[in-house]
């Protein structure tokens, strides 16, 4: 297959790590309603710190993880195709119900090329060089 086009699988995130956030945020709300029924102050007082450390972390876990790991599959799938040091530049935004195509740079056989990385729908993606 030509790489200056080529369709290509690319797993999604999958968000199995968000589970320690939500038994820490289940656990919050246990202690909240177990502490607001026996009038236990403290107990009240961490179910609240757990609920609300839960909720951040899951949020940041979310949006930096997924972010991690869709790069790291693209440079990875860059990689297989013979393409060193791929850069993405844009962002993965939905637009009309698809999301946008992303451009690259990369070097490949030692030249610098350009080019777009379109979603075809599911884990398929297009990889179409601009110029070489």
């Amino acid at each position: 297959m030509d790489p200056a086009t080529a369709i290509v699988t690319i797993p999604a995130w999958n968000p199995w790590p968000l589970a320690f956030p939500a038994m820490v945020l289940t656990v919050g709300i246990v202690l909240l309603i177990d502490g607001g029924q026996r009038g236990a102050d403290r107990v009240r007082e961490a179910g609240y710190v757990a609920f609300v450390f839960a909720a951040l972390t899951g949020l940041a876990m979310t949006w930096t993880l997924s972010g991690i790991w869709d790069t790291q599959q693209r440079a990875a799938v860059f990689a297989e195709l013979g393409y060193e040091s791929p850069t993405f530049e844009g962002s993965l935004g939905i637009s009309g119900g698809e999301l946008q195509p992303l451009s690259f740079t990369a070097v490949r056989d030692g030249e610098r090329v350009r080019g777009v990385l379109r979603h075809l729908g599911g884990d398929e993606w297009e990889i179409r060089e601009i110029q070489r």
